[in-house]
């Protein structure tokens, strides 16, 4: 809201100008991806928690709708912008391997035409944050409004936890046997990693109550990956710090969340991971990733140039034992490679593969120049380190879906981190002028 001067009589029959009779509204064009940053999620909870197959539906329309003015613009970016190319070719790659895996028998060409469709139109977050992103002030204001949904996010975990020992049913909630629980809320296991978003944010602002409250909704999820994610987003601002060369009691500051988060650690609310931290390899919880992910290194070598189709993996991999002795289990736990570069090596090939590998290095590049863009705000530069440490952090868990939370985040601060890597290469006098 901007406040426009009004010229008016006052009692004494004198003008003046009053700035208070009328404001005019701005609306930025960043607004609208930070529109859907906050309406997606929560669309997808309503379609996971509930079943509303309409939920599903309206994601899909909303973004191609948004998506269709910009698609023009972005592709004229490309030029200038490595990453922006290195996203479109991912999925040129793996759109031909799926066109080519239908030739071969066995494949269900059209379920694995639909998900590839599907998942290219979660990724459209990319191009719409990117395009719509003109200036560093809509920059930051779309870091707000991802802020904001992520820790809507954080706060929904909370909520699954309390309602349900009030009886109420909200969103996904696992009990085991020995007395341990997980609670992930409506948005289902892959919101561990959203929540490390707000914790960072929490670390680069110095704020430990914050920072221990995300903390704590991590501790609720027991997500083994989202917490060494968490962990390179430390060590990543730790070397921000240092390259930054702040001063120490800034630093000090700044390392106050860490000292809250062992706090948290030795509380008894930690009891609910300290066991899958500590299981061994052989557990069942670690076998089923390590099969998946052998049995997707063996289907790799078996098709290194073309894949077997987007997501033809769980059709295509050899049987093994647990296959026969734990059906329902195998189904669920074999019916992806447990990493996202092995899954997208059986995807496309080897050149798929690298083409991710090549989109994410050009990615932290991209996010560790914004970071060192001179408008950057604690949030933004926050917001950042999440980015990194997701995509070097997590090397256990897939992202790349058409329903996965984390990689619809991924995505649209990826685009953010982009543009401010473009930002930060204008000097500071140009950028004011």
């Amino acid at each position: 809201m901007n406040a426009i001067p009004v010229r008016a009589l006052d009692a004494g029959g004198i003008l003046v100008d009053r700035r208070s009779l009328w404001h005019r509204r701005v609306v930025d064009p960043a607004d609208l991806a930070g529109l859907l940053v906050c309406a997606v999620p929560l669309l997808l909870s309503l379609y996971l928690a509930a079943g509303i197959r309409q939920a599903e539906m309206a994601i899909y329309a909303i973004c191609v709708v948004a998506v269709l003015p910009f698609v023009a613009p972005f592709l004229a970016s490309m030029r200038r912008h490595p990453a922006n190319t290195a996203v479109m070719a991912l999925f040129v790659v793996l759109g031909v391997a799926t066109l080519a895996a239908s030739q071969q028998a066995g494949s269900n060409v059209v379920l694995q035409a639909k998900g590839l469709a599907a998942t290219a139109v979660w990724a459209s977050i990319y191009v719409i944050a990117f395009s719509t992103v003109r200036s560093g002030a809509s920059l930051l204001r779309l870091t707000t409004w991802v802020r904001l949904a992520c820790v809507a996010i954080s706060a929904s975990v909370y909520l699954c936890f309390v309602l349900h020992f009030v009886g109420v049913p909200f969103g996904e909630f696992l009990e085991f046997r020995d007395g341990t629980f997980r609670a992930f809320g409506p948005l289902g296991d892959q919101v561990s990693f959203v929540i490390i978003l707000p914790a960072l944010v929490a670390l680069a602002e110095a704020r430990p109550l914050a920072f221990g409250v995300h903390f704590g909704a991590l501790l609720l999820t027991a997500t083994r990956g989202a917490l060494l994610a968490l962990v390179a987003g430390i060590v990543a601002y730790l070397i921000v710090l240092a390259a930054r060369k702040v001063r120490v009691r800034s630093a000090i500051w700044g390392l106050t969340p860490v000292a809250v988060a062992m706090l948290i650690r030795i509380s008894p609310a930690a009891n609910n991971i300290s066991g899958r931290i500590s299981s061994s390899a052989t557990d069942e919880s670690y076998s089923f990733r390590w099969a998946a992910i052998m049995s997707g290194l063996s289907v790799v070598a078996e098709h290194p140039f073309l894949g077997v189709g987007f997501n033809g993996f769980g059709d295509r991999r050899r049987a093994v034992a647990e296959d026969w002795l734990a059906t329902a289990a195998s189904e669920n736990g074999l019916s992806r490679a447990a990493n996202q570069f092995v899954q997208t090596a059986t995807d496309g090939g080897l050149l798929a593969a690298l083409v991710l590998l090549l989109f994410v290095c050009l990615t932290v590049r991209n996010a560790w120049r914004a970071i060192g863009w001179h408008e950057a705000s604690a949030e933004f530069i926050g917001v950042q380190l999440w980015l990194v440490a997701f995509l070097i952090g997590n090397q256990g868990a897939l992202w790349l879906l058409s329903d996965a939370v984390s990689g619809f985040f991924v995505f649209a601060v990826a685009a953010m981190a982009a543009k401010g890597a473009a930002l930060a290469r204008i000097p500071n006098n140009v950028a004011r002028a």
